[in-house]
């Protein structure tokens, strides 16, 4: 029995392509949002340690307004990171049904070609099963025919051919090999 060959295959490939893709896709977009949070909390990060940072008595108070405008920034920049961080909840949301669309296709194939493989295996047993037991039944026969007649081929039933004609006349352009078939047939069914 030839080996199991499933049709769609080349569809299937086409569908993890896909899905791939798409996969690539959302992680760009997750990545572009993942580096801004990173950003903010490194922002965060530097507002604290300023904020906890004790001011000499040297400290004069235009660095003091430095420091102060320093972290107005640090907090603006925040919240246009965190703007920005909404703006892209819409297409990573998007992304995220396409990736899921994807996988949902990908997915029926595979059912599919995993119930055509075990129809296969079903069959292939099967065919096996019945070659098993014809192979169990000559050898038994083999093995009945011998302990009857021993070694002696001669008592043994002899193969036989038949040729059914079933009543259909022949007209002269049938294969040679049949005619001489029908020959024989004729000649011992006396």
């Amino acid at each position: 029995m030839k080996r199991f060959q499933f049709r769609l295959d080349p569809v299937l490939r086409l569908k993890k392509i896909k899905e791939d893709q798409k996969l690539k896709e959302l992680s760009e977009l997750v990545a572009q949002v993942n580096q801004r949070k990173s950003e903010i909390d490194s922002n965060e990060s530097r507002i604290r340690s300023l904020s906890s940072t004790e001011l000499s008595g040297s400290t004069d108070l235009r660095e003091y307004s430095y420091l102060q405008t320093y972290m107005r920034q640090l907090l603006t920049r925040n919240t246009e990171l965190e703007t920005e961080i909404r703006s892209f909840d819409e297409p990573v949301e998007k992304k995220r049904t396409e990736v899921s669309e994807a996988r949902k296709e990908k997915k029926v194939l595979e059912l599919l070609k995993e119930s055509r493989f075990k129809e296969y295996l079903h069959t292939y047993r099967k065919a096996e099963k019945i070659q098993a037991e014809e192979q169990f039944l000559a050898d038994l026969y083999r093995k009945t025919r011998e302990e009857i007649y021993g070694d002696d081929r001669s008592k043994r039933d002899p193969k036989v051919f038949t040729y059914d004609t079933g009543g259909i006349e022949r007209t002269g352009t049938e294969d040679a090999g049949l005619s001489e078939l029908r020959k024989l047939y004729e000649r011992y069914k006396k």
